[in-house]
């Protein structure tokens, strides 16, 4: 999607994000109501008759595994190049086991006992509640600025320390989740004799090897010329001036 780099000026990739976290809260909202109305089922339910089996209903969501089965191995396979194709791949994944499951209590409750089908309807509901809260848990980390792992931290450390003898030391390298991709600083220590022409130069080209790596948005080099200050901005900097 294009967006206006005057009204969005570090793009819209937390866009996604957002998404995710309200398709979330509209999956939990929904499977809380069927929980609910399962609940009241079983409570004010009178007598042991059985409920009627509707075989076209049956039929309908057999069709459904099977379309959701065909869309499950598409975003399978798609899935590395959004996180809402990842979202969508582990929806097609979760209905496929919830509809198996959905059809074997329906059945339950019409051939068996007639509380199978609202028991099922609420270990459904409620394993989607779930699931979901652990998603939108996860996309909120996401928006909040999460730390990226120390692994790739320790990726851009190797390649900010071993990309240009003109860098002197690499005073902190910082790495932090903004939507589904990383916003990368790094401050580099340089001679403060070094043209700035030079340090320009090199900082520039240490930016652009950065922003090629996989799930970086943005890179942001600083060139100071020593490392005894307080971290770069820091509320503490600020605190003690």
């Amino acid at each position: 999607v294009s967006l206006d780099t005057n009204k969005w000026p570090v793009g819209g990739a937390r866009l996604q994000t957002i998404g995710n976290v309200v398709y979330g809260f509209l999956m939990g909202t929904v499977n809380l109501i069927v929980v609910v109305q399962s609940i009241q089922n079983l409570i004010t339910k009178e007598g042991d008759e059985l409920k009627k089996f509707h075989l076209p209903s049956i039929i309908v969501v057999a069709i459904s595994l099977s379309v959701k089965f065909l869309l499950f191995l598409y975003s399978f396979s798609i899935r590395s190049q959004s996180s809402q194709v990842q979202l969508l791949w582990e929806d097609h994944r979760n209905d496929l086991f919830i509809n198996s499951f959905g059809i074997l209590m329906s059945t339950g409750g019409s051939k068996l006992k007639w509380w199978l089908d609202p028991l099922g309807a609420i270990v459904i509901g409620a394993g989607i509640i779930v699931s979901w809260s652990r998603t939108v848990y996860e996309q909120f980390g996401l928006l909040a600025g999460r730390s990226a792992p120390h692994e790739f931290l320790q990726l851009l450390i190797y390649k900010v320390a071993t990309f240009s003898d003109d860098i002197q030391k690499v005073d902190t390298v910082r790495a932090y989740h903004s939507g589904p991709d990383y916003f990368v600083e790094i401050d580099i220590v340089m001679d403060e004799d070094t043209p700035l022409s030079k340090a320009h130069d090199v900082s520039q080209q240490l930016q652009d090897k950065i922003e090629v790596l996989p799930n970086v948005e943005r890179c942001f080099v600083h060139v100071d010329y020593e490392f005894t200050h307080y971290p770069e901005h820091r509320k503490v900097q600020k605190a003690a001036i």
